[in-house]
Parts: structure tokens; C-alpha cells; sequence
């Protein structure tokens, strides 16, 4: 994983004040106002706003992009006594908070990207980001944090002075040795130790915007497929089918014997009009619309119709999955049309309860990235299901 940070377009989401954040944010970040207070300059303004905030916030979010590199963050826009919070440290200084970003870097390889800057008090501005790490283990376990950052500035100096991180994944915000809550600790270990297992295939890229503690909203994008019906020949009023049975064979036809999973795998292992033999992808994509999708790699292109043609042109087609932002859960195991559909309902359930709202009608796939000789307990296996009226740029979900 690249250790390199990226930075969403931010300036225009600076206009935008979000929706009150959780009480333990506010808490730290609002410190610094009293304190700048007891000695004020005579010339300093009474809050952070127009051309002046503009420009803070630009430069603050462009010296964000260099977290993880070789440059690093620019200290001098940080008091010598800022203090950081998040759920799992505590510094009160600027080498304490130098110390654990080149910790970060160096143990954890990680990847910021920022998907929002705004002004949130009259000395307060907030960030939203996602962070992915790796860990040097032998089960390569990958760990992924969304959240905030809100930062409050000393008006006297313009220097950050108090930072505070939260995570989206855990309710109770702040050091957990202050808190006593096990909530962040419960997290790290509960990605360390997800055990399911991604093939060293090519897979479609996706963003992580949020991750909770018991799903994930995604970014993914549009994807070339090669697609059949998992119904065969009988279509799909037999009955929905999310899981991909045929794997195993027996897809639905009218003699069982079409293997949806066979004629995909026949047409990118060269049945086709060229005899082209395409690389293997993961994962396989299964929608309770009766479609089975192979993705098609990077190298073969954006446009379905520059592909060659399936031999079985009656039963194999060739199209785009299109993207968007979708929910996802996973879970492990042997992938059935009941594990699925548990899966299924359990996620529409946390949506509602967080105030997100499921696309009408669009179908719920399941994304399988093992083949069957893969132990159960290593299968990674995700339901997907499309949301809409989502704003990344929102602080407070």
C-alpha cells in the first residue's frame, strides 16, 4: 500500500457548516478560544472567516497532503504545545504529535486522504479523511479509519493548538484511558484479527468514505463485465439467487445444468472470438437480479464494445457495472443464498438506524473473492447495496 496522501478537491465544501459534531470533539477543540482570551493583540480579528479563512484552510489542507511523505507536515503551523487526541494517543506537545505520525509512517504504511475542509467555529476548522494501513503480519491484515479532525487555532499566533481526531467506527470520542471505553482498542483488534483473505488478483478499486463499526460505505467505480444470467436459460422467475451457486454447478436451467460461473470463466479463458485468454479477476459479482459479473481488467480498457466476442453470444454479454456509492458488509464462510440475504438484512437495518437511505430499487449483489478451495474461514465474502442523497462532505456522519 502506498504511503503517499491524496487530497480530494476540498475549497468549495469551505461554504458548506456542517451538522453539529459529537459532544467529545468540541470538548478539546474549542480550548484554545478561552486561553487565546486571558492576552489578546489588539489587532487580531474576532473570528476566522472570508478571504482569511479561504486562505488558512488552503494552505492547511495542501501541507496535509504531506502527512506520510518524505517532506512532512510543516511545524511552524502548529503551536509547540498543540495538543493531539484521538481514540488511541495523547501528546501535549509538537514533538509528542511529530513523534506518532512518524510512527505511523514507519510501522503502518498509511494512505490519508482528505475529503473535506470547513470552517466549524470562529477559530475551529474540521477535516474530514480516510486512512488505510497495513501491517507487516502474515495474514497481511489491512485496517481502514474514517473520521474528523478538528483543530482549533490560537487567534494571537494562527497556529494550530489543539487537534482532535475522531472515528466514525467507535461512540465515545477521546483517549480511552480517559474514557475507559474499550470501543477503540475493540476496533484496531477487530480488523488485525478479520482473518478473510483477499487473492493476489486484480480487483476494482474502491474509496472507503465511512467505516463504521459494522459496515462500510463505498465509493466504487464504473467497471467493464462480462455478465450472464444466473436463471440459464429459464431466467430468473425461478427465484432471486444472490449467491453464486454456480460454482458449484447446477445454474437454474431447465435441466440444472447450466453453470453461470463455467460460461464466464470459458469466455475469458479464450472462449471468444479472438481465442483470448484474459487474466483472472476477483471478485465475482452476484445480484438478487439474477446477474453474474466477471470484472474485466484494467489493461483490456473502458469500452465493453472494443472486446472480443463471446462465443456463447446468447448466454454470455459484455457491459459496464455501473458505479456509485454503496454500503457493504462482509462476512466469512461458505457464501449460501440464506448467509446472504441474513447479511442483506442486517445492513438495511444499520442504514436506517444511521439515517441512510437505500437506492429504490436497485438490486443488492453479493461479492465473492475466494474460489472453493479457500478455507471458510478465510473466504471474504461483501453485500453490496447502492445508497443515495449520501454527502461526503458532511462532519458529523
Amino acid at each position: 500500500m502506498s504511503s503517499a496522501s491524496s487530497l480530494a478537491p476540498v475549497r468549495a465544501l469551505a461554504r458548506s457548516p456542517p451538522r453539529p459534531f459529537r459532544r467529545g470533539a468540541r470538548r478539546l477543540a474549542r480550548a484554545p478560544r478561552a486561553a487565546a482570551s486571558a492576552d489578546p493583540s489588539p489587532n487580531a480579528a474576532s473570528k476566522l472567516e472570508g478571504a482569511a479563512a479561504e486562505a488558512y484552510m488552503a494552505t492547511l489542507a495542501e501541507d496535509l497532503t504531506h502527512l506520510f511523505d518524505d517532506r512532512g507536515i510543516d511545524r511552524s503551523l502548529y503551536e509547540p504545545t498543540v495538543r493531539f487526541e484521538d481514540p488511541l494517543t495523547k501528546y501535549d506537545d509538537i514533538e509528542g504529535y511529530l513523534f506518532n505520525i512518524a510512527m505511523l509512517r514507519r510501522v503502518f504504511d498509511p494512505t490519508y486522504t482528505m475529503h473535506a475542509i470547513a470552517l466549524t467555529g470562529d477559530w475551529e476548522v474540521s477535516t474530514r479523511w480516510t486512512m488505510d494501513m497495513s501491517l507487516p503480519l502474515p495474514w497481511r491484515p489491512s485496517l481502514t479509519f474514517t473520521g474528523t479532525s478538528v483543530m482549533g487555532i490560537d487567534p494571537a499566533t494562527m497556529r494550530v493548538a489543539t487537534h482532535f481526531d475522531t472515528w466514525d467506527a467507535i461512540s465515545t470520542q477521546g483517549f480511552f484511558l480517559e474514557t475507559k471505553s474499550p470501543e477503540a482498542v475493540a476496533e484496531v483488534l477487530r480488523q488485525v484479527f478479520d482473518l478473510t483473505v483477499q487473492p493476489d488478483l486484480e480487483t476494482p478499486e474502491y474509496v472507503v468514505l465511512r467505516r463504521y463499526a459494522e459496515y462500510e460505505i463505498r465509493r466504487y467505480p464504473d467497471v467493464v463485465v462480462a455478465e450472464t444470467k444466473t436463471g440459464g436459460e429459464s431466467g430468473v422467475s425461478e427465484g432471486k439467487r444472490l449467491a453464486a451457486g454456480g460454482m458449484t454447478g447446477g445454474g437454474g436451467g431447465g435441466d440444472g445444468s447450466f453453470n453461470p460461473f463455467g460460461a464466464l470463466a470459458g469466455y475469458i479463458f479464450g472462449g471468444n472470438a479472438e481465442e483470448k485468454k484474459m487474466e483472472m479477476t476477483t471478485p465475482v459479482f452476484t445480484s438478487d437480479d439474477g446477474k453474474m459479473q466477471f470484472v474485466m481488467g484494467r489493461a483490456l480498457g473502458d469500452d465493453p464494445s472494443a472486446l472480443p466476442a463471446p462465443n456463447d453470444g446468447e448466454r454470455v454479454g459484455l457491459g459496464i457495472r455501473t458505479g456509485g456509492v454503496f454500503a457493504a458488509v462482509r462476512f466469512n464462510g461458505v457464501a449460501t443464498d440464506a448467509s446472504a440475504a441474513e447479511a442483506e438484512r442486517r445492513l438495511s437495518e444499520r442504514l436506517a438506524r444511521d439515517g441512510h437511505a437505500r437506492k429504490p430499487g436497485a438490486p443488492a449483489s453479493l461479492a465473492q473473492y475466494n474460489d472453493p478451495l479457500t478455507n471458510p474461514i478465510r473466504r471474504r465474502n461483501d453485500v453490496l447495496v447502492e445508497i443515495e442523497g449520501f454527502d461526503n462532505a458532511r462532519l458529523d456522519l
